[in-house]
This record gives structure tokens, sequence and C-alpha cells, in this order.
């Protein structure tokens, strides 16, 4: 596979609501792994993220808190672009100071993390481009691996999908979603 350094993030959200060749959405339950400590039991975090389409090559990222206890995010996730058989595609990803810094930012829990996530679109028959059905999170500190819930523009979760991405570029996250999707 190619790797390519690009500016933008090339990607098209086919949603097809009949079942179709399409890959059926993961739900936003997170797998997690335990954070390194040195003394006391290591609370899992819990997350669950989403992209919820703004229009063809624009999202919004959204992390949330879903455990019982505060953690705190800084920086930016790494999302990873997953074939039809669960394999991580090679998409050209770089992440970008949109809107600015990331804070550190504490997430009580049932509070939310914001970042923009700007895509190039692509066609499926361009060699250059990447046919994903899925896409998986990891959190800034490596602390959580999770599935993404993909939300489309109507604002209900894609069950049938592909994503057709030639690179990407993510946005830090912020405390607020205002200005994230500014690119």
């Amino acid at each position: 596979m190619r790797v390519k350094t690009v500016t933008a993030l090339a990607l098209v959200v086919l949603l097809s609501g009949c079942g179709g060749g399409g890959a059926t959405a993961t739900s936003g339950t997170s797998t997690t792994t335990p954070p390194t400590s040195s003394s006391a039991p290591a609370v899992k975090p819990s997350y669950k993220a989403e992209l919820t389409i703004q229009q063809a090559g624009l999202g919004l990222l959204t992390l949330t808190n879903s455990g019982t206890e505060p953690v705190t995010v800084q920086g930016w996730v790494r999302l990873t672009w997953l074939s039809a058989n669960g394999k991580a595609l090679q998409v050209p990803s770089r992440n970008v100071k949109i809107p600015g810094e990331g804070p550190a930012i504490p997430l009580k829990p049932g509070t939310t993390a914001f970042a923009g996530v700007k895509w190039e679109v692509g066609d499926k028959a361009d060699a250059s481009a990447y046919v994903a059905t899925g896409l998986q999170l990891t959190t800034p500190s490596g602390a959580a691996t999770l599935p993404v819930t993909l939300v489309g523009t109507d604002g209900k979760p894609a069950t049938n999908y592909q994503l057709v991405a030639k690179s990407a570029q993510i946005g830090s996250l912020q405390p607020s979603s205002q200005g994230v999707v500014a690119f």
C-alpha cells in the first residue's frame, strides 16, 4: 500500500438502508485497555465515539466519557479505517491544529470532547482510494480503542455504509464543538 502525506482528506459516504453489500456499523460500546498504574487498581476508561457527517468530506467527531470516573483527554485521537474484513487500511492521515491547540479536557462521566475530521472525497475505482466499512478510534493516551458509530446527515446511525477515503485530517480535541469543523 502507498504512504503519502497530503493536506486534504477524501471520503465518500455511501449510505444504504436496504442491506446491499455494505457492512453493519458498529455500536458505540467500547473495548478498553487499562492504563498502567503503580499502586491502586487501575480504573478502565470507557468511551463512546461517533462521527456525524456534516457534508461530503466533513464530519464532527465526539468522544464521550461513558464510564463512572472522570478522565482527562488532550491532543488528537487516532482513527483507523477498517476494511470489510476488519483489517486496518493505510489511509494517510495527519493531525492539524484546528481550531487550535488541544487543551487538557477533563471529562466527567457523560461529558464529551469534540474534533473535526476532514477528508478528500475519493472514488472506489481510484487505485489511490481506500474503501472502509468501519472506523476505530484510539484515545490520545492510548488507554482505550473503540469502534466509531457513523451518524448520517439525517442524524441517525448508519447501519450499512462505505467510506471511500484517499487521505484524512484530524483536528485536535476541544471542550466545545464550536469551530472544530472550520477547515
